[in-house]
Parts: C-alpha cells; sequence; structure tokens
C-alpha cells in the first residue's frame, strides 16, 4: 500500500502491519492493538523453541543452506477451518489462484472488518459458508470443481459440531485419521491442517517442491515414494519436520528448477 504497511486478515482480525529490522508496527481491528492474536498467528512467541528447533533441524549440507537462507522463517498458526478449505482449494491448483478464491469466499460470505479506510473480510464461519451453493462457490468464487467438496466438509463440520481442540489433543496418527474423513481431504491435505494449525509439527505435507527437494538432496535425484520420503524425513527431524518442511520448499522454490 502507499503507507508502506502490509494490510491483511490474519485469522479473526483484520490488521496492517509493517517490519522495519527487528521491530513490527501494526493496528488491528475489529479489536485495536490485538498484540496476542499477531503474536500467535506469525509464531513470535515462541522464540525459543523456534531456537532450538534450528538447531535440531541441522542434520546435513542441504538443511543446513536452506536454514542459513531463509533463517527467521516461521510457520504460522492460522485458524483449522479457514486452513482446511483454503487447501482443499489447493489441491491441483496454484496460489494465486487459491488466494483469490479464498478473497471472494470471504468477501461473499465472511463478515467485514474497517481499519481506517480500508475494509477487509474474515474467512466466514462454517455456519456462514453453508448459505453458499456449489454453483455460486464453483462459479463465481472460482472454486472449480471443489464446492461439492466445501460444503460436503462444511455441513459434516456444523453437524458433528466438530471440536478442533479436541483434534489438536489427539495424537498425529489419531487426528490424521479424522481429517482424512473429509470429503476432498487427502493425506496432504489433512498433513497441512496439522501443520498449520493444529500444532502438529512432525507433520510433512509433500507439495511438488518439497517431493523435488527431498528427490533431489536426499535421494540422488531419483523418483522416490512418499512413503519413503516421510519414513526419512520422521528419521532425520522426527517431532520438527514440519520445520524443514518449510526451509526446503522456500530453498527448492527459488533454487530448483521445477522439474528438473
Amino acid at each position: 500500500m502507499p503507507d508502506g504497511f502490509y494490510y491483511g486478515v490474519a485469522g479473526t482480525i483484520f490488521t496492517r502491519i509493517r517490519q522495519e529490522g527487528r521491530h513490527f508496527f501494526f493496528e488491528t481491528a475489529p479489536q485495536p492493538e490485538d498484540y496476542p492474536t499477531i503474536a500467535a498467528y506469525f509464531g513470535l512467541d515462541q522464540d525459543q523453541e523456534y531456537l532450538e528447533t534450528i538447531a535440531a533441524l541441522r542434520t546435513d549440507p542441504a538443511i543446513n543452506r536452506a536454514i542459513d537462507r531463509y533463517y527467521g522463517l516461521r510457520l504460522l498458526h492460522q485458524p483449522p477451518f479457514e486452513t482446511l478449505i483454503s487447501f482443499i482449494l489447493a489441491s491441483n491448483n496454484n496460489i494465486p489462484k487459491v488466494a483469490r478464491t479464498v478473497q471472494a469466499i470471504s468477501k461473499r460470505y465472511g463478515s467485514s472488518v474497517l481499519l481506517d479506510k480500508y475494509r477487509g473480510y474474515l474467512f466466514p464461519t462454517p455456519e456462514q459458508l453453508l448459505l453458499a451453493t456449489e454453483t455460486a462457490l464453483n462459479e463465481e468464487c472460482g472454486a472449480e470443481y471443489r464446492g461439492k467438496y466445501i460444503l460436503e466438509t462444511t455441513r459434516t463440520i456444523v453437524e458433528q459440531n466438530l471440536d478442533w481442540e479436541h483434534l489438536r489433543a489427539l495424537n498425529y496418527d489419531w487426528a490424521h485419521g479424522q481429517l482424512t474423513r473429509f470429503p476432498g481431504v487427502g493425506r496432504n491435505v489433512a498433513d497441512c491442517v496439522m501443520l498449520f494449525s493444529l500444532g502438529k509439527y512432525e507433520a510433512f505435507p509433500l507439495e511438488g517442491w518439497v517431493q523435488q527437494a527431498m528427490e533431489t538432496y536426499y535421494f540422488g535425484g531419483q523418483k522416490t515414494t512418499p512413503r519413503e520420503i516421510h519414513r526419512l524425513a520422521a528419521a532425520k527431524w522426527g517431532d520438527r519436520a514440519g520445520y524443514a518442511n518449510e526451509f526446503l520448499y522456500m530453498y527448492a522454490r527459488n533454487h530448483l528448477k521445477r522439474g528438473k
């Protein structure tokens, strides 16, 4: 924006934020100066844990290069329902299209929040999203064929009164099994929800760049099954594998050629 701030939705708030060196400047709405939400969303309240995680991840030259290049990278802590729907949208899709669709869904079905002269739209609650139709999601919001999965999943969440905190308390396998019961949710989508919303840092989503990075740096450039990759990630990084995943994603996206 012209004022030098980034404007966006961070979970349940609309914020404008700017970083200058080691300092953040921000405003939020509807609650003003909501630092606890900002800190939790961006992982700013985990400095000691972050240092310990980085130390534990340094197991080989490949991950060390990625960490050195992108040191400071944090995992976002996003609302689980928004994360689930966003990654259902991400299946066989690209990031710009997903972002546009999430924005369209939020604007059409979510709550609006005003911050100075700028208006933001929060992602709808499950109850709000149930007001949508499959046609509107697919054709007007850009979900294409995924509207069916979005509505079926949302309806199940409302009918079962899904308790996200209960899922957070379950071990990885049990929580994963619960998530993959939803329509349109496979292993990767479930792993993304586990990693970015439920605090399951052992989750290791196999997005294309991550798979390419693992094959390039750890399997001699050979095509490798997801099972083998997950086994190696668990052995090398254990319950911090999700952080390794994000460093490798960033490094591969900016230093490898897709499919090479």
